[in-house]
């Protein structure tokens, strides 16, 4: 027992320590945040007042109000004459701004106010963001003793804590649910700001059309009518009598993909309208022009007669300034340009930007724009405007993308101690797994005292040498002191991945050759392979789910084909050659099932396309579900879970997803609660009954081993979460919960009958082909749910199901069950039915080790080998690819799901293992 319990501490120990590389690698790849390259006293700051010895003078703020109007999720395609009129007919400009990824709110609303790039982290610390900025257009307004106020959604104030005025911040802004009452509340503030004149600033931040896109998708019935009301809010502005000189901005943070989410990089989600009003406006230039949205900040600061935020690397628009006074325009496009300039030469160096072409470019346009302020009233004033103008914007265009460039930033020696942490430790626990006699040799799953004090040696020197050599940079002492721990386990590991190859690689001069512990065959290596060689390819990550669906087939038919031919040549063998016909025909009668199997699993790549009778399909997949439930459960848990899966189809029926008794919507809200109660009442009598078997006072397993509790308590866990993955799947998606159980009750059968065919029967190959079929079928249903490596196809709704708050822990798990529900699910599965196994019924008996205690000495470290190693393979891909064209958009989402799922099985790995040390005494 002293071995098994040894593997799985020996397991979580190996995953605890991968996701420690996991974690550092990310933070050296994707700082928290974009460091300046200079210290922002470096830049020259202020405004300028002369211009190759011609006084300037800053113009005063162009308008008297101006108001940003921040429709969230408003994508490029949404504001027309339909469903926008008012906004869409009376609109100056009518622009286009591409919006950087991620294209989440956070990193978005820092975009507009610094003018700078966010980093593609920010995407995972969009949620519960606290982070506080130090320079942007508001802190620039808030010098001046401007006056700033702010409506809407509540990242704002977590940026700007002290930069608002007034403001009325909408608490519950990642309450998806709320489609209408925090509009509401805007567009209250709103119309009390109007009747106001203090201000030079107004912030509107309506989240209602992203909540509707996140629940209901981009095709909802509600984006009209949300449309709709948002033009009555442009139009309360535009008609309001106390601002007789106004300049409104109506845009979005970001746009909103086919689904309804958003965080990737399709036009839909990175290009937003730019629409501009003012009451002085010119007629609508023909044609869309495209800016970026980061220039906004400096041409913002220019209109507001304010300083240029210092991180600010965008360009001027200038149809925002086409109404200013000629001087006031050419004083914008240089003060621009010399910024801009300043911060190269900052970045750069003086004598690099001296040789460069765009410093020639700026000294003539400065010089054409001292001869404009010369010669005002001359003739050649005109053309000596628009070549400086061009000049300037030429300069800002070519600094802004250098700048832009040189804003990727990695920091590699976390990269290092990353990839040293998660590839030792992958290639550790394979070495453990393939070869068992080495690891009794080497001491792999034991801490040597010896070695471990070398390996603190050689991290401190190391670590001494890189903070003297700037490899490694912290923020403190104690930091850096820490470090050392993290450099020595990677020396640790990376000593014995060393010697473990050494042994296997070199002959051996007075012992027999190393042999593998555990078969590999073939068929599935060279599957395992081919999806790991697919991970350097961008259209392989962007289209993995057909990587998926053509080797889960292929595995699963091959296996299929060799076990029949088995049988057909074993049978064959036994008559003699006689009836070979009826025998080919009875074995392939008994592969049936795989083979309907195979058909159903194609089937499940277009269950989203049964729209039209899902309510069949809801009934049929919640019977189904029940029925698989039912075999493993005693009658009181068999009712409950009935009850529960009853509740959901009348939670669907009450949102109007599926047929249900017609009464009003008011009855049907004042509903909804009730049965959630009743089903949560439901799942936990499920609990409670189950749970009963491990109670020191239960004596229905007195006379049974200790592994029959163990067994109800994680059957009790797999159905417990069934239930609530009911609960949280889209209506077609229901579906899957089922149909995995039976792909992976026949699966395992064929690998049970695969393995009794074979000449020599082995345990431990029966076992690999289940690790391996258990993968290629949770990835496969992962992505039959409509997942993908885009984040925008994470589904929030199922967060927020039952919640009338937001709530990060309880949304973060709901969102993580349902999106990878299908590993969690096969993974209890395949434990729960190895613990259950019994090889009487393929003829075998007194095998050793017994068939049962695999789950904690065998299958456990393997399936956690084979999860780590490609995502360890994908970190060191990722340094290789960290200046492709892709590598924020495709390959970045990537590594964030595989770190990810490596983090929820670890999780569910560490609470099944909890369950064995108390349970499981028999092993």
């Amino acid at each position: 027992m002293e071995q098994h319990k040894s593997r799985l501490v020996y397991t979580i120990g190996m995953l605890t320590l991968f996701m420690c590389g996991a974690v550092f690698f990310l933070i050296g790849f994707f700082p928290a945040s974009y460091s300046m390259a200079e210290d922002p006293g470096t830049v020259p700051g202020g405004r300028p007042t002369t211009l190759h010895g011609v006084e300037l003078t800053p113009p005063p703020p162009a308008y008297s109000a101006f108001i940003l109007f921040l429709v969230d999720a408003l994508r490029d395609d949404f504001p027309d004459a339909t469903s926008m009129p008012v906004a869409h007919s009376r609109a100056c400009e009518k622009l286009t701004l591409h919006v950087d990824i991620p294209t989440v709110t956070m990193p978005r609303l820092k975009s507009i106010t610094t003018g700078t790039l966010s980093n593609f982290i920010d995407i995972a610390l969009n949620v519960g963001h606290t982070e506080q900025l130090q320079d942007s257009l508001l802190h620039r307004l808030n010098q001046r003793d401007k006056v700033v106020s702010f409506a809407g959604d509540h990242t704002w104030v977590k940026l700007f804590p002290s930069e608002f005025t007034r403001y009325a911040e909408n608490h519950d802004s990642f309450y998806v649910n709320d489609f209408y009452e925090g509009d509401r509340n805007v567009t209250t503030t709103m119309e009390s700001e109007l009747e106001l004149s203090d201000w030079s600033l107004l912030i509107l931040h309506y989240l209602g059309l992203d909540h509707i896109g996140h629940v209901e998708g981009n095709a909802s019935p509600r984006v009209p009518l949300k449309l709709k009301e948002m033009d009555e809010a442009v139009q309360k502005i535009l008609d309001h009598k106390n601002f007789p000189n106004y300049f409104l901005m109506l845009t979005g943070d970001h746009g909103m993909a086919d689904g309804g989410g958003h965080g990737g990089n399709t036009p839909a989600e990175t290009l937003v309208p730019l629409y501009l009003y003012s009451n002085n406006c010119s007629k609508a230039t023909s044609g869309t022009k495209r800016y970026n949205q980061i220039d906004l900040a400096p041409t913002l600061s220019v209109l507001l007669s304010v300083e240029i935020p210092t991180p600010s690397i965008g360009c001027l628009i200038p149809e925002m300034l086409q109404t200013l006074p000629l001087e006031h325009q050419m004083y914008a496009y240089f003060y621009n340009a010399h910024h801009l300039l300043n911060k190269a030469r900052v970045k750069f160096g003086h004598d690099r930007v001296h040789r460069s072409d765009y410093y020639t470019w700026y000294q003539n346009a400065t010089l054409l724009h001292k001869k404009l302020l010369q010669d005002s009233g001359g003739g050649s004033s005109q053309v000596y405007q628009v070549q400086a103008k061009l000049n300037y914007m030429r300069v800002a265009r070519e600094i802004s993308g250098l700048l832009s460039e040189s804003l990727v930033k990695f920091d590699y020696g976390f990269i290092a101690l990353g990839l040293a942490l998660t590839t030792a430790t992958s290639l550790h626990i394979v070495i453990s797994v393939l070869y068992l006699d080495l690891t009794e040799q080497l001491q792999l799953d034991s801490l040597k005292a010896g070695q471990f004090l070398v390996s603190v040696v050689a991290a401190v020197l190391s670590n001494v040498t890189s903070h003297a050599l700037d490899i490694i940079l912290t923020s403190s002492m104690l930091q850096s002191v820490l470090l050392t721990i993290p450099i020595a386990i990677a020396v640790y590991l990376t000593i014995d991945v060393a010697q473990a190859l050494l042994k296997i690689a070199l002959p051996p001069l007075y012992t027999r050759r190393l042999r593998i512990s555990i078969p590999l065959p073939i068929p599935l290596l060279v599957c395992f392979a081919i999806r790991t060689l697919t991970l350097g390819s961008s259209s392989f990550i962007e289209y993995e789910y057909k990587t998926w669906y053509y080797l889960g087939n292929t595995l699963i038919l091959l296996t299929a084909f060799r076990t029949l031919r088995r049988r057909i040549t074993k049978t064959n063998v036994e008559l003699d050659g006689r009836h070979l016909y009826t025998v080919a025909s009875t074995c392939l009668w008994q592969m049936r099932k795989v083979f309907v199997m195979l058909m159903l699993l194609t089937l499940m790549r277009y269950i989203h396309r049964l729209q039209a009778i899902r309510s069949t399909i809801m009934i049929f997949s919640l019977l189904l579900l029940w029925a698989r439930l039912h075999r493993h459960s005693q009658l009181p848990q068999s009712v409950a879970s009935g009850a529960a899966l009853c509740m959901v189809y009348c939670f669907r029926g009450l949102n109007g997803q599926v047929h249900f008794f017609e009464m009003p919507p008011y009855m049907a809200s004042k509903l909804m609660v009730p049965t959630l109660v009743v089903f949560w009442c439901c799942l936990a009598l499920v609990l409670v009954l189950g749970y009963r078997a491990a109670l020191p006072q239960t004596q229905r397993f007195a006379d049974e081993p200790p592994t029959a509790a163990l067994l109800q308590l994680l059957q009790t866990n797999l159905t417990s979460s069934l239930l609530l993955a009911a609960l949280l799947q889209k209506v077609p998606n229901i579906l899957l919960l089922p149909m995995l159980l039976v792909a992976l009750q026949q699966t395992y059968k064929l690998c049970d009958v695969f393995g009794t065919s074979a000449r020599k029967f082995s345990v431990r190959l029966v076992h690999v082909y289940k690790i391996i079929m258990t993968i290629f079928l949770a990835r496969m249903f992962y992505f039959f749910q409509g997942n993908s490596n885009s984040l925008s196809t994470i589904d929030l709704t199922p967060g927020y199901i039952g919640q009338t708050s937001y709530n990060p822990v309880v949304v973060g798990l709901f969102v993580t069950l349902n999106t990878f529900g299908a590993e969690i699910h096969a993974f209890l599965y395949l434990v729960v039915h190895t613990l259950r196994s019994d090889l009487r019924s393929v003829g075998i008996m007194q095998l050793q080790p017994p068939y049962s205690i695999a789950a904690d000495s065998l299958i456990a470290p393997l399936y956690a080998a084979l999860v780590m190693l490609p995502a360890a393979i994908y970190l060191c891909l990722m340094v290789g690819f960290r200046y492709h064209l892709f590598i924020y958009s495709v390959f970045s989402p990537k590594v964030l799901y595989d770190c990810y799922t490596v983090l929820v099985f670890y999780l569910v790995f560490l609470v099944t293992s909890l369950y064995f040390k108390l349970f499981k005494h028999d092993a």
